[in-house]
């Protein structure tokens, strides 16, 4: 598509959708008509006016292989187009019948012990079993042929939270084609993956095997490739599918739902692959930093979807049915919910599911239609967010980039978080929240999202790096490509402030260890020399130049400053003196280093001197008030019950509790 192109404002348009649309997944299948004649009218009085439909309905369409029974989806997609419902259909590919695995047992996944997994759940594939792929692709074409040019149809949806994958024989063979299209030989893999240790040498790709049950740990460099291979062996699914539709129908718009940051999958890799980005995002009302890692996860969305809009596809209306304690949320939860994504550039918003399943593994789970019915509250309050969102003045409004940017290698997370680490305190995930909380906790947005976006940028003729934005953030940079470094050092000279957090720059990209205590070149640019780590067994003491005191928690580097100067150091024990967060002048920007899990006021007050160090003031928003900047509007929620009063452009704003304003241009 060209590359101004955005799918979702045209689609409104061509809709004659003037706020968001509003709506949800949508299985009538399960549902007898009568049933079905009820949600219908049900969604006009809800706003409902885009739905997902078929997501899990394989066995409904092909209940032997190469029959197909499509008269019930026929007259649903025409009573939805009836009533103004646009239709993301979807390629049910997630949940293949019964019969698949029956005539094709070599279909179905193993785990790493050699565990077949059965069908009566969902996700019951290998992703490279041939016999899964062509079933794949006869569902497709049909639905292609069928409903390509039904004037319901406005997007199509490439199976469901794609994360599925196999340690069996059919996996096995692909990896070891994926292997020689990435090293030529085996003797590459060899010296890749260092299988000198422990006696590992293959003498061909015959020898290699996935990840499986073994008596002790496992080659890391394995575990990563196998990881790298499974989200591309996805990715290849997705995009045969994708092509069948494009082929019949070069105008749709594909897509395939998220999940966030998302462990089986690099949707870095992906997200130029999708027309219309969607996620799932379900936040959980019992977690007090639910609010942060929702609108860090809306970040990566809006992030990785280039600026343009995107689709919230499944959240939950209530409770979800797979935590231990399934707390719901409140109306007001899910109201403010719903307006956070929004003002983070979803202009689809969506739940799991229209009406709550009567039967089967998620007949817990909440929907906009109780068991109780419409005439409840729930089904009342989600009617008013309808009439809400559907009338917003937000969609379609640019995004604009932000002034911030957050690294977030999904290689480097998987490398990090494997067996044999020195620690799984330093958690990438949670790494990235404790860095961002300064800045939400000010209102102030940041754009996350993969290192090769910088590289990219940085190669661009004519372009510099600090054009794009002004503090770069390496909350936990465990793998380092060394070509970033070089990156980096131009940013921070040309006036950038660079913020690096850590148990950084440990390995490259084969899991090797970088050595000589210079971080791969990224310690060496920070002014500092890395000793070891220190996984702590109890907290430290540490101490500025002022004299104030602190903590660092769980985990700390044995450093020596080179040419930073020490901002904190430990006060006592046998790390005495030893440096534990730095500041490097460096042209006109400079490099501030974090060398351990530093307590929450420490860290903040270091990331707010780099920010204002860039000119960005990180001044506290009023407690449960957040603060997001979409185009020229801004939007304040207020989560607390009591209202709360804020300063913003030059006046006082009130917001009443459980409610939020929007402020035009």
């Amino acid at each position: 598509m060209p590359p101004e192109y955005d799918p979702l404002s045209h689609l409104r348009a061509r809709c004659g959708v003037h706020g968001a649309f509003f709506g949800a997944d949508y299985n009538p299948e399960q549902w007898p008509p009568e049933v079905v004649a009820e949600d219908l009218e049900l969604m006009v009085r809800a706003h409902v006016d885009f739905v997902s439909v078929g997501i899990f309905s394989w066995a409904s369409l092909e209940p032997e292989p190469g029959r197909f029974e499509t008269a019930w989806l026929d007259a649903v997609l025409d009573d939805l187009h009836s009533r103004g419902v646009a239709v993301d259909l979807a390629v049910p590919v997630a949940s293949p019948p019964p019969w698949l695995g029956v005539q094709h047992p070599d279909s179905l996944p193993q785990t790493r012990s050699g565990t077949r997994l059965w069908w009566g759940s969902r996700n019951q594939f290998d992703p490279s079993s041939a016999a899964y792929r062509e079933a794949a692709r006869r569902i497709t074409r049909m639905l292609v042929e069928r409903y390509a040019d039904h004037p319901a149809v406005v997007m199509w949806h490439v199976g469901n939270e794609y994360g599925q994958l196999s340690h069996g024989e059919e996996a096995a063979q692909a990896f070891r084609d994926w292997l020689r299209e990435r090293y030529g030989d085996i003797d590459a893999v060899n010296r890749a993956w260092g299988t000198s240790v422990w006696s590992l040498g293959m003498r061909s790709f015959e020898d290699v095997i996935p990840p499986r049950e073994a008596p002790y740990l496992l080659n890391p460099a394995l575990e990563l490739d196998f990881a790298r291979f499974c989200s591309d062996q996805l990715l290849e699914c997705y995009l045969e599918l994708a092509g069948i539709i494009r082929g019949a129908a070069p105008e749709a718009l594909v897509t395939t739902n998220f999940m966030g940051f998302f462990p089986l999958v690099d949707y870095g890799a992906w997200s130029e692959h999708v027309d219309v980005l969607a996620d799932d995002h379900y936040t959980d009302p019992a977690d007090p930093r639910t609010r942060l890692t929702a609108s860090l996860t809306h970040s990566y969305l809006r992030t990785l979807a280039g600026g343009d809009p995107w689709v919230l596809m499944e959240q939950a209306a209530g409770a979800v049915n797979w935590r231990e304690h399934n707390v719901p949320k409140t109306h007001a939860q899910n109201r403010l919910d719903s307006w956070r994504a929004h003002a983070h550039g979803a202009d689809v918003i969506s739940y799991f599911q229209f009406r709550q399943a009567p039967s089967g593994p998620e007949v817990f789970h909440s929907a906009l239609v109780p068991h109780a019915g419409p005439e409840t509250a729930r089904f009342q309050a989600v009617t008013e967010l309808g009439g809400e969102l559907t009338a917003s003045p937000l969609a379609g409004e640019e995004l604009g980039s932000s002034r911030v940017f957050f690294v977030h290698d999904w290689d480097s997370w998987r490398a990090a978080v494997g067996a044999g680490r020195v620690s799984r305190a330093v958690d990438p995930i949670a790494q990235n929240e404790v860095f961002y909380a300064p800045f939400f906790h000010a209102g102030e947005r940041v754009d996350i999202g993969p290192s090769s976006a910088l590289l990219a940028e940085a190669a661009s003729e004519g372009a510099s790096l600090k054009d794009r934005c002004d503090v770069i953030v390496l909350a936990s940079q465990f793998l380092l490509r060394g070509e970033l470094v070089a990156v980096l050092e131009e940013f921070a000279r040309e006036g950038g402030q660079l913020v690096i957090g850590p148990h950084s720059g440990i390995v490259d990209q084969h899991v090797r260890a970088h050595l000589g205590g210079t971080g791969g070149g990224l310690l060496e640019l920070a002014g500092v020399f890395r000793e070891e780590p220190w996984p702590l067994a109890a907290a430290l003491p540490i101490r500025n130049g002022a004299g104030e005191q602190g903590r660092v928690e769980e985990f700390v580097e044995v450093l020596r400053s080179t040419t930073a100067q020490p901002l904190w150091s430990v006060s006592e024990g046998p790390l005495q003196g030893r440096p534990v967060a730095t500041h490097r002048a460096l042209g006109r920007g400079a490099i501030w280093y974090l060398g351990g899990l530093l307590e929450d006021g420490i860290l903040a007050e270091v990331i707010g001197a780099a920010a204002a160090a860039a000119g960005i003031g990180l001044d506290p928003l009023p407690a449960q008030v957040e603060l997001i900047r979409r185009g020229g509007a801004t939007v304040v929620l207020n989560h607390g019950s009591v209202p709360a009063r804020l300063s913003l452009h030059g006046r006082m704003i009130d917001v009443p509790g459980e409610d939020l304003v929007i402020l035009p241009s």
